[in-house]
């Protein structure tokens, strides 16, 4: 994109990343209609829906990497392809580019609110005991209210900024560590109500709306929905879908508060609003919520195979809807392909920002697929996804390598024709799987896919 092709001006910019939230758990892609997401399918209603987004990988904490900072985790974690421990520290190294100090740079003022799970401190780990910094605010955000990782991990209590909020003066912070609804932390006065938690996310960055309101702003909410335990605000009940259909509605209810706050402060025009997720759906029927959802009829990641943490499609490709009145087409469909990585160069190119080297090394500006009329050429010829047991898939154009560990054989699939990845094609595409497998070896060996990141 030239800075010709840029906007005009700085629109605020709100990223939206729900969690475990499965492409098919929407109206707008296909939900049954008693699942009621009227403000997802508003966004869909007044810009662009996209149907082949994919995270960079089917768990939560690697794809916040990639979005943050426009690089693939396993860039620097190597081949583990798991969550980071809740007790990790700061994953994103000092001094690299991210969404937040990007905006920053250009004079927004920046804030995070939600889940964290990105790690705090320095190494080994962290101690609750101390300020929680290296942080969000030491990546570029003038403000973060949220928790550290997943509801049930704990300090089961609220951090604002570098403070765990609540400390009983003269205790010692201690963490129950195994994840269950049992844990709890010591030397805090009180642990939060996880029923309440979307709700306290949502009036923080609304409040946070009204008061930066003056200046361009840049805001990342991470929910916790729709990731376990799937625990609600009591507002929410009568779901034919269950405890989980009613906690995909609360998320979609808090989309429409922040959604409301822009238009009572008539920001809506000039706000670009992105929804996605982190990675898909969860579809273990061990789970009784889940079961009971599934079995009631709602297919959580729609006609794709497989979920959260395996290698298919069901586990990388989410929703992904975008909005900016006026900018973005309403009420349009994108089958371009696109990865959470993109976002950051994206972002650059709005802001009219060059990239630096050794940045965002796997980010490519998706701008044009936000707005063309009819679909141009691909801005990236092919998309790395990496599954929480550390195996790689590569999609090109219309097909899917998945690679395996010897002695089992690499599969094939034409994810167009045959998008629930039924039928191993490998055997009758064994040069087009070969060029795969060079270009998937080839980028992990590079250090990048953007052709100008490097050195």
């Amino acid at each position: 994109m030239t800075a010709s092709d840029a906007p005009k001006q700085k629109p605020n910019i709100i990223v939206i990343l729900a969690d475990d939230y499965g492409w098919g758990s929407a109206g707008c892609y296909g939900a049954p209609a008693q699942l009621k997401t009227p403000h997802l399918d508003r966004l869909a209603r007044e810009g662009r829906r996209f149907t082949n987004a994919y995270a960079p990988s089917s768990v939560c904490s690697p794809t916040r990497y990639g979005l943050m900072t426009g690089r693939y985790d396993w860039r620097t974690r190597g081949d583990r392809g798991g969550v980071i421990g809740a007790a990790a520290p700061l994953q994103i190294e000092a001094g690299r580019l991210t969404l937040a100090s990007l905006c920053k740079g250009q004079g927004y003022r920046t804030a995070a609110f939600g889940k964290w799970h990105l790690g705090l401190q320095k190494p080994p780990r962290t101690d609750w005991n101390k300020p929680l910094t290296p942080g969000p605010r030491s990546i570029g955000f003038d403000y973060f209210y949220g928790i550290a990782a997943n509801a049930w991990n704990g300090p089961h209590t609220f951090i604002e900024n570098e403070t765990l909020l609540g400390r009983i003066p003269g205790q010692t912070v201690r963490v129950r560590t195994n994840y269950s609804p049992t844990n709890y932390t010591k030397g805090i006065e009180e642990q939060y109500d996880t029923d309440l938690l979307m709700e306290e996310f949502t009036d923080k960055a609304t409040d946070w709306i009204r008061r930066n309101s003056s200046e361009p702003f840049f805001i990342y909410y991470a929910a916790t929905a729709v990731h376990k335990p799937h625990d609600y605000h009591q507002r929410f009940t009568g779901s034919p879908f269950g405890k989980y259909g009613n906690f995909i509605e609360e998320l979609d209810w808090n989309v429409g508060r922040i959604l409301a706050q822009l238009d009572s402060l008539k920001l809506a025009d000039n706000t670009l609003v992105i929804f996605t997720s982190d990675n898909g759906g969860v579809v273990y029927r061990s789970d009784p919520e889940i079961k009971e959802a599934m079995d009631a009829g709602l297919d959580i990641n729609g006609p794709l195979r497989g979920g959260k943490h395996s290698e298919f499609e069901g586990g990388f490709r989410g929703p992904f809807l975008v909005r900016w009145p006026g900018k973005i087409p309403a009420g349009t469909v994108s089958g371009q392909v696109i990865g959470l990585t993109d976002v950051l160069a994206t972002l650059a190119g709005i802001l009219n920002v060059r990239l630096p080297k050794d940045n965002a090394e796997d980010s490519f500006n998706a701008w044009r697929l936000f707005t063309e009329e009819s679909p141009g050429l691909p801005i990236r010829d092919h998309v790395i996804m990496h599954a929480a047991n550390g195996t790689y898939a590569i999609r090109m154009g219309d097909w899917k390598l998945i690679e395996r560990k010897a002695p089992k054989q690499n599969q094939l699939f034409n994810v167009r024709e045959d998008v629930a990845e039924s039928r191993n094609v490998f055997a009758a595409n064994a040069g087009r799987a070969s060029q795969m497998q060079k270009l998937l070896s080839a980028a992990r060996r590079r250090g990048y896919t953007r052709r100008d990141a490097g050195k």
